[in-house]
């Protein structure tokens, strides 16, 4: 409701009928020709010394498998949960947990339970320096951990600041461009 009423006020305001006493301007002043911004590169940067051909599973599970693609993988979850908030469907297994939204993967958690985890059948044990052997550079380091971007996937590894510990490895869209 609150979306049609700015809607209308803007298209008011916009089209002159705002309410406000306004002098008449001369079309030329009124129609400008609008900038368009585009960019040639278009490519996701990345770090290049990753050695991982690229992000597109964890564990097996890629971000465009639906929920049934995951049970044919993993089997049938330990546990199935609903995020009323996020409509978000958890599927809860022993090291991991995956969520998915309308029909589709959203994200891949793995816990720090697990002994190991695989990027595109890559097995790289939990901890930091296994990680940075197998997956190079992070593209950024955050404040809870290391981010590694490619092809519009982002792959998380969250660490804990002070014991240097893998609280967990997250795969999920990209969706910052």
């Amino acid at each position: 409701m609150w979306n049609v009423a700015l809607l209308m006020v803007g298209l008011m305001v916009y089209s002159g009928g705002g309410g406000a006493a306004t002098a008449q301007q001369p079309a030329a002043e009124i129609w400008q020709t609008p900038v368009v911004h585009a960019a040639a590169d278009v490519g996701q940067a990345h770090s290049g010394d990753n050695s991982s051909e690229g992000y597109g599973t964890l564990n097996g599970i890629s971000l465009a498998d639906t929920k049934r693609d995951i049970v044919r993988k993993l089997g049938t979850p330990a546990r199935i949960e609903q995020d009323g908030l996020s409509g978000t469907t958890k599927l809860l297994y022993k090291d991991m947990e995956i969520g998915v939204r309308n029909g589709y993967t959203e994200y891949v958690h793995v816990k720090p339970s697990a002994a190991s985890f695989q990027v595109e059948g890559q097995r790289i044990g939990m901890s930091t320096d296994h990680v940075r052997a197998s997956l190079g550079k992070p593209y950024f380091k955050a404040e809870d951990g290391d981010v590694y971007l490619e092809n519009h996937h982002a792959l998380k590894v969250y660490i804990d600041q002070d014991t240097g510990e893998i609280e967990g490895v997250d795969l999920f869209f990209d969706y910052s461009e």
